[in-house]
């Protein structure tokens, strides 16, 4: 699939790869074309996904076919012990654990869940950041239907967090990360631009603080319309 598009890869840290212990892939997630980022990587995987990725026919049944795991997000708790399970199976199958910890792609503004780094640290599997920018250039799915051929897509891997770390290490690893994104790669991150991609009153995200007039945006409109 990446030679159809002809995506230029612009990749970089492979170096900081955990091999031989239990891991979580933590990417950033701006277009579905960031599976095929993680797959640069070159370590065995399974995705955690939206459970409403099932709704799609034929992508349900690859997702249940390859054994990938999908949850609820809204189900708080009870989604957390499912991926604690579920994720111990994984990572004692010597497969690494890939959770977007922004849990959506409409942009770099979105905060991390910290369920991911809480799961790392119940699991005892060390946290891999890989910052990635420009899939969204790519296909522009939900936003268009448009598909981009020969568009860079830049994946740089961060040196690990050990599982002791992971929570307390979370803030500042998610400022660096979006940094790195916005000031260092050569493809352009997604920026979420509520007036132009909506404001996803349906859907559950919430806005990182470092970002402070998005913030204020949001707010504002989810309180005009009662949210």
């Amino acid at each position: 699939m990446s030679d159809f598009l002809g995506i230029e890869w612009d990749v970089s840290g492979l170096e900081h790869m955990v091999r031989g212990r239990r891991s979580i892939v933590l990417p950033l997630h701006e277009g579905f074309v960031d599976g095929l980022a993680v797959l640069r990587l070159g370590v065995d995987v399974k995705f955690v996904g939206r459970d409403e990725l099932s709704e799609w026919p034929t992508l349900d049944r690859y997702l249940q076919d390859t054994g990938q795991l999908l949850i609820d997000p809204g189900a708080g708790r009870s989604a957390f012990r499912h991926l604690l399970q579920s994720g111990r199976g994984v990572l004692d199958n010597r497969e690494a654990l890939v959770i977007f910890p922004q849990g959506s792609i409409l942009g770099i503004e979105m905060a991390f869940w910290q369920g991911a780094f809480r799961l790392a640290e119940a699991l005892d599997a060390w946290i891999v950041p890989v910052v990635t920018a420009g899939s969204h250039r790519v296909w522009e799915y939900p936003y268009s239907p448009l598909v981009r051929f020969g568009q860079p897509v830049s994946i740089r891997v961060l040196p690990a967090v050990a599982p002791t770390e992971a929570v307390d290490a979370a803030r500042t690893l998610e400022t660096e990360m979006k940094r790195i994104a916005l000031e260092e790669l050569t493809a352009p991150a997604r920026r979420f631009r509520p007036e132009v991609d909506g404001y996803w009153d349906d859907y559950r995200y919430e806005i990182d603080p470092a970002f402070p007039d998005l913030v204020a945006q949001v707010a504002a409109h989810r309180e005009a319309v009662g949210r």
